[in-house]
C-alpha cells in the first residue's frame, strides 16, 4: 500500500466530508490553474512515437530454416542460419533466437580436431598450433576459413604478448644502472703429474657480459701457470675489455683494450688498443658468426729489455654453435698485423653442460708470433680442462 503524504490525507478527508449536493453545483466560471504551479510534463505531454518492429521473417526463409531443423544435421542448420543472416540482416535477432532454440535440444557433436587445436593454442607452442591448424584445414576443407580465422586471432594475440614483453624488457634495460644486469661465468682447472716428468698447473678465468639497449660490454680475464721439473713452463695472464655499440640489427662499432703478460713468449707487458666496425653474418639462437676489424695501437715491453711501439691493424672473428641442448662450440680469434711483428691468438672451446649452472670445458688455445724474440718459438699452444660455473 502506498502511504500518502499527510497534506494529501487531509485534503482527501475534507473532500469526502463535503455534501454530495455541493459537488453537483459547479461554478459558472471554474478557477483556472496557476500556470506557474502546473506540471510542465502533465500540462504538455510528449507525444509517444510508435517504434516500428523488425519486419517479419519471410515465409520462404522460415521454411528453409524449418527444413534444416527437421533434417537434424547441425552443419546444415549452421550453414542455413549463416546464409539467412547474410541475406536478411534486419532479421538477425529472430534468426539467432531460432538457432538458440535448436541448439538447446541438439548439443554439438564431438569435435576432436577442434579440441586438439584448442589444446595446442592453450600450450602456447606456435609450431604445434600451426601444424594442428594445417591438419584441421586438410581434414575439414569446408571449415578452412573458420579455422584460419581462429589461427589469425591466435597469431595476433601471440604477437601482442611478445610486443608487450619486448617493451617491458626494453624499459627495464633503459632504467638499469651500469653495474646491473651483468652475467658471466667463472672457470678453474688444475693438473698434476709425477714420474719422469713432474708438473703442476693451475688455470682460472672469468668472463662477464652486460647487454643493454644499444651497448654491449664484455670483460674477460684468464690466468695460466704451470711448473715442470722445477721450472716455470707456463706463465700467461690476459685481460681485455670490449664495448660494442649497436648500429643496426647486423652492424656494430667496437673498441678493444687488451693486456697480456707472457714471460715464456718473451714479453713482460703487451698492450693492444683498437677500434672499428663489425658485422654479424649469422645471428640465430643456435648459430652465430661475426667479423670485425679496424686500426690498432700496440706497445710491447720485452723480458730481456727493449720496447716496441707501432700502429697496426686488427681483424677478428667470433663464432658460436649450439650443437645440442648440452653441447656448445665456440671459436674466438684475432690477428694483429704490424710491420715488425704480426700476432694471432685463437681460442677454441667445447662446453658440455653437467647440471644446472655447472659445465665442463675443454679448450685449445694457440698464440702465433711471426717475429718473436730470439730463442722463442713462434707458436705456443695450450690445452685446458676446466669446470665452468655460470651466473
Amino acid at each position: 500500500m502506498i502511504a500518502l503524504p499527510r497534506p494529501a490525507v487531509l485534503c482527501l478527508s475534507f473532500a469526502l466530508a463535503v455534501p454530495p449536493a455541493s459537488a453537483a453545483q459547479e461554478p459558472a466560471n471554474p478557477p483556472q490553474p496557476n500556470p506557474a504551479l502546473a506540471d510542465p510534463v502533465l500540462a504538455n505531454p510528449i507525444p509517444t512515437a510508435l517504434v516500428p518492429l523488425d519486419p517479419p521473417l519471410p515465409d520462404a526463409v522460415r521454411a528453409m530454416i524449418d527444413a534444416a531443423f527437421a533434417s537434424g544435421e547441425t552443419q546444415a542448420v549452421e550453414a542455413v542460419a549463416r546464409f539467412a543472416r547474410q541475406t536478411h540482416p534486419a532479421n538477425v535477432g529472430e534468426i539467432d533466437a531460432l538457432l538458440a532454440y535448436y541448439r538447446s535440444g541438439h548439443p554439438p557433436p564431438p569435435d576432436p580436431i577442434g579440441e586438439i587445436l584448442a589444446a595446442a593454442m592453450a600450450s602456447g607452442r606456435d609450431a604445434d598450433v600451426e601444424a594442428v591448424g594445417q591438419l584441421a584445414k586438410n581434414t575439414r576443407p569446408a571449415d578452412a576459413d573458420e579455422i584460419e580465422t581462429r589461427l589469425a586471432a591466435y597469431r595476433a594475440e601471440r604477437q601482442r604478448l611478445k610486443d608487450e614483453a619486448a617493451a617491458a624488457a626494453r624499459a627495464k634495460l633503459a632504467a638499469a644502472r651500469f653495474w646491473q644486469n651483468w652475467k658471466g661465468e667463472g672457470q678453474i682447472g688444475a693438473s698434476q703429474s709425477s714420474g719422469n716428468t713432474k708438473s703442476a698447473g693451475l688455470s682460472a678465468g672469468i668472463a662477464l657480459a652486460r647487454q643493454g639497449i644499444d651497448w654491449t660490454h664484455k670483460l674477460r680475464a684468464q690466468a695460466d701457470y704451470q711448473r715442470t721439473n722445477g721450472r716455470t713452463s707456463v706463465e700467461r695472464y690476459v685481460a681485455e675489455l670490449e664495448p660494442q655499440h649497436r648500429i643496426d640489427d647486423r652492424s656494430f662499432a667496437f673498441g678493444l683494450a687488451r693486456w697480456e703478460h707472457d714471460r715464456i713468449l718473451g714479453y713482460d707487458t703487451r698492450w693492444n688498443l683498437s677500434g672499428g666496425l663489425g658485422y654479424k653474418l649469422l645471428d640465430k639462437p643456435k648459430l652465430s658468426l661475426s667479423l670485425k676489424g679496424g686500426p690498432a695501437f700496440r706497445h710491447t715491453q720485452f723480458v730481456k729489455g727493449g720496447k716496441d711501439t707501432e700502429l697496426t691493424a686488427l681483424a677478428g672473428v667470433d663464432f658460436g654453435w649450439q650443437i645440442s641442448p648440452t653441447l656448445r662450440l665456440t671459436q674466438v680469434a684475432s690477428t694483429i698485423i704490424g710491420e715488425a711483428n704480426s700476432s694471432t691468438s685463437s681460442l677454441t672451446a667445447l662446453n658440455a653442460k653437467l647440471t644446472g649452472a655447472l659445465s665442463a670445458r675443454v679448450a685449445y688455445s694457440a698464440q702465433i708470433d711471426t717475429s718473436p724474440p730470439p730463442g722463442i718459438e713462434s707458436v705456443d699452444t695450450q690445452t685446458r680442462f676446466t669446470l665452468v660455473y655460470g651466473f
